[in-house]
């Protein structure tokens, strides 16, 4: 969790607590059967990343639930290779259409090749002379969930916030226009930089400037994969950094905001006071 220091004429002000719902997201939905070895089949083997990486084998062993894991949580981001048939590099190298696609964003390489990628006859293996993109298919990268689903999905993540407040004894928080569309643009650029630096090489507080927000003291959650409101909140609230974002009584508005792309939503909330 990285702690910020807020000045404001000289006066030091609230400390603000930023938190990444990464690990933990992915964690908790491995324990309900969302991501299981199984359906990642076609790009993790748990021997075979063991045998390759004497770094994780020497932290994890043979566990295969300990080394899927890290494979989803850090080593698709990290662009490791986790079964013969697929790797990653090679995949984004021999086919411009996804580059173009989804950039540096490795994970989506591996999430593609498991929904569709395979099933078209894209060839995953490194040194695999195949260059061509399949005849008749398209890539289809929407960076914007449709406007009622967007619209309906903010006021559920902001009543269950609300609820969970209550629920610990913390007063109500107010949903913000202004802040929403500084989430929604935060959300947006989490597809090229999954960060709380912003592809531009600022911080993620920057964007309040932008959107004409003053604040004392903000925070920011962020989070990807979870397919519902409830999912993500309970994974925030699982998570003891984004747990103290959302239970921060210092805080009195908040924005949401939620973006599809590659199959997977993207979320972010913002606190101000």
């Amino acid at each position: 969790m990285k702690v910020q220091k807020l000045r404001i004429t000289s006066l030091l002000l609230s400390l603000v607590l930023v938190a990444v719902c990464f690990t933990n997201t992915l964690n908790v939905e491995a324990k309900k059967g969302a991501a299981s070895p199984a359906q990642y089949a076609a790009v993790f083997d748990a021997s075979y990343y063991a045998a390759k990486y004497p770094d994780l084998k020497a932290v994890f062993g043979t566990d295969e639930n300990a080394l899927f894991n890290h494979f989803i949580t850090s080593g698709m981001a990290e662009g490791r290779q986790a079964s013969e048939e697929f790797n990653v590099q090679a995949y984004k190298s021999r086919y411009p259409d996804l580059a173009a696609a989804f950039g540096n964003n490795l994970p989506q390489y591996y999430i593609h090749y498991i929904t569709s990628g395979k099933a078209e006859g894209r060839n995953g293996k490194a040194g695999a002379t195949v260059s061509q993109t399949p005849t008749n298919v398209t890539v289809t990268v929407q960076t914007q969930a449709p406007a009622n689903t967007t619209s309906s999905y903010v006021d559920q993540v902001v009543a269950l916030v609300n609820q969970d407040r209550a629920s610990n004894g913390v007063g109500g928080i107010t949903g913000s226009p202004a802040l929403n569309a500084a989430a929604q643009k935060r959300a947006e650029e989490l597809i090229q930089s999954f960060s709380h630096t912003r592809p531009n090489g600022t911080s993620c507080f920057t964007v309040f400037g932008e959107c004409g927000i003053s604040y004392r003291a903000a925070g920011e959650n962020i989070a990807w994969g979870q397919s519902s409101p409830a999912a993500v909140e309970n994974c925030w609230m699982n998570s003891s950094g984004h747990r103290a974002n959302i239970l921060n009584p210092s805080y009195g508005k908040i924005g949401v905001g939620v973006v599809e792309a590659g199959g997977r939503l993207y979320w972010v909330q913002l606190f101000t006071n």
